[in-house]
């Protein structure tokens, strides 16, 4: 064996015995994949195991088999007054496990104990003692603090408020024990929230405002990006925004800097302190890189369309920059050549350079339908959250054809007012399609 690699394993195996415990405990919680929604032979195990790390996988299974064997049967009563003493016990590890196993047989359980969650979820003392004990069945590394509280606050969302609050508390712990990384990973709960609940945005975004200029770079990095998918409702922070222009802080994992993400949000809010050099920062990463690589869900830039597209009334201003960004992307066949070409079009202007010849290069917008399939559009996307694709073209034919049935007012009504982003996309463009579709939304229930 080569003798630096042994001492390479020597140096990382302290590591690695902390992660995966030791040899015994790891073949223990493998074992219990054997009496997984077994609820009987899971209660024997919890009665007979003494190791921590064991319990916790055993108390998660167990609240999962109890929920699906029979919620209301005899073995479910027992695993119930397990929990509930748990709950009430001296273990404060197990006491967030008993909550999060209960969650399949009483869903409002965490709901009920809110607050003793956050309080557990944010003692510095009580943080490390997660890593070391929380294992799941299905995951072969262990739960840290961050990944518990994200746990808690998927069961949190029955409620949004409560959900809201949850997290706005763990920002608010993050700043008080001086916790950056609490902080970040409140900060991506919020992110979570946010996309998928509009309502959430009214106590969240003064948190991400109030976090703008946090040491950390990337709570900075995170609490930009916030502010700047809000859009408008963003426009109280302007200021502090703009001062973040120059700021390089990056984030571990994104594309990008503070910086960028200041300027996106400037333009969103409509502020001109974002124009000066806008275009030449948004083309410069694509210049010599491969791709671009990143993960549907997180935080990240924006495509280069999707920032400059709206800003039609500074044409005159960005028009050269663009136009000449576009002949070094066609002669490179770089690319953001078709980006570039879109940008063109949506404001107007010619998106072919002189001498070009051939067909459009850009795909035409879909065809109208007549007003039964767009009203039948309008309903399945009413019933079914998969389906907001066909939407925009359904709202663009009710308007096109200048009337609406009952149903199909009562539907829109319906989509207007729920709490969803109304958008198939789980990054930035939820925030965008979400906004351009209330948007037509509204002018289709003008109608008369």
């Amino acid at each position: 064996m080569d003798p630096g690699w042994n001492a390479a394993w020597q140096r990382q195996w302290p590591r690695l015995r902390t992660l995966l415990g030791d040899a015994d405990q790891v073949v223990r919680r493998a074992a219990l994949g054997l009496i997984a929604g077994r609820t009987a032979p899971l209660l024997q195990r919890w009665h007979e195991e003494t190791d921590r790390s064991v319990r916790v996988t055993v108390l998660l299974e167990l609240g999962r088999a109890a929920a699906a064997e029979d919620p209301t049967g005899g073995t479910a009563a027992e695993v119930r007054a397990l929990l509930d003493g748990l709950l009430h016990g001296e273990d404060r590890v197990l006491r967030v496990a008993a909550v999060i196993a209960m969650a399949p047989l009483d869903p409002q359980a965490p709901l009920r104990v809110c607050p003793m969650l956050l309080e557990h979820l944010t003692d510095p003392v009580l943080a490390p003692e997660f890593e070391k004990v929380w294992y799941a069945l299905d995951c072969e590394y262990p739960y840290d603090r961050n990944d518990v509280a994200s746990w808690a606050v998927d069961l949190l969302k029955a409620d949004t408020v409560v959900a809201t609050s949850f997290v706005v508390g763990l920002v608010e712990a993050g700043s008080r024990i001086d916790d950056a990384d609490l902080r970040r990973g409140a900060l991506d709960e919020a992110w979570r929230l946010l996309v998928e609940r509009p309502s959430a945005a009214a106590a969240l975004l003064p948190v991400a405002a109030g976090l703008l200029a946090d040491p950390d770079d990337d709570v900075r990095y995170k609490a930009t990006h916030l502010l700047a998918v809000l859009g408008r409702r963003a426009a109280p922070y302007a200021d502090r925004l703009a001062a973040l222009l120059d700021d390089p802080g990056e984030s571990d994992f994104f594309d990008g800097t503070v910086g960028d993400h200041a300027r996106w949000a400037l333009t969103r809010i409509g502020d001109a302190r974002a124009l000066p050099d806008l275009v030449e920062r948004l083309v410069a990463p694509y210049r010599d890189m491969q791709g671009r690589g990143y993960c549907i869900g997180d935080p990240r830039q924006p495509d280069v369309a999707d920032v400059l597209q709206p800003l039609r009334a500074h044409a005159p201003e960005l028009l050269p920059a663009v136009r000449e960004a576009l002949r070094d992307e066609v002669a490179r066949n770089g690319w953001l050549v078709r980006d570039l070409r879109e940008v063109l079009r949506a404001w107007g202007e010619k998106h072919m350079l002189p001498g070009e010849a051939g067909p459009d290069p850009l795909p035409s917008e879909p065809p109208l339908t007549d007003a039964a399939q767009a009203a039948e559009a309008v309903l399945a996307c009413a019933a079914d959250e998969q389906e907001y694709w066909r939407l925009r073209v359904a709202l663009a034919s009710l308007s096109h054809h200048g009337r609406l049935t009952a149903p199909v007012r009562e539907a829109l009504t319906r989509l207007r007012a729920a709490d969803r982003r109304l958008s198939q996309y789980g990054d930035y463009r939820a925030f965008l399609q979400d906004e351009e579709i209330r948007t037509r939304i509204d002018t289709v229930l003008a109608l008369p």
